[in-house]
């Protein structure tokens, strides 16, 4: 059964409360589902996926900010100054630049257009 990316973003946010709850010293299953307003087995079942997840299943990805979108701008710059970044007709090889930093043809296309 498929579960749905809000429902599996919950369950992620509840574990995560979950972990901080037991660190901070509270182990009584029964007050660890009253204070997360969750039934006694939803917490037992938590507790038994907590055993396999890792420091980086108890984190959310975080978005870029700002300053590494100026990196990457930076770096796309000086790609367009090298001519291996160029093919035979001296067009620009969108593809290897955005291959080489990960990204999308679209960041690549805008840092092209001067936006």
């Amino acid at each position: 059964m498929k579960i749905s990316y809000h429902r599996r973003r919950k369950i992620k946010t509840r574990r995560i409360a979950l972990s901080k709850l037991i660190e901070e010293g509270i182990k009584e299953q029964s007050k660890l589902a009253e204070l997360l307003k969750v039934s006694l087995p939803t917490i037992k079942r938590d507790l038994e996926a907590l055993k396999t997840m890792t420091k980086e299943d108890l984190t959310f990805n975080t978005k870029t900010t700002s300053e590494d979108i100026l990196k990457k701008k930076d770096l796309i710059l000086k790609m367009l100054d090298n001519e291996e970044y160029y093919n035979e007709k001296g067009e620009i090889n969108i593809n290897k630049i955005s291959l080489e930093l990960k990204t999308s043809r679209s960041t690549v296309l805008s840092v092209l257009n001067g936006e």
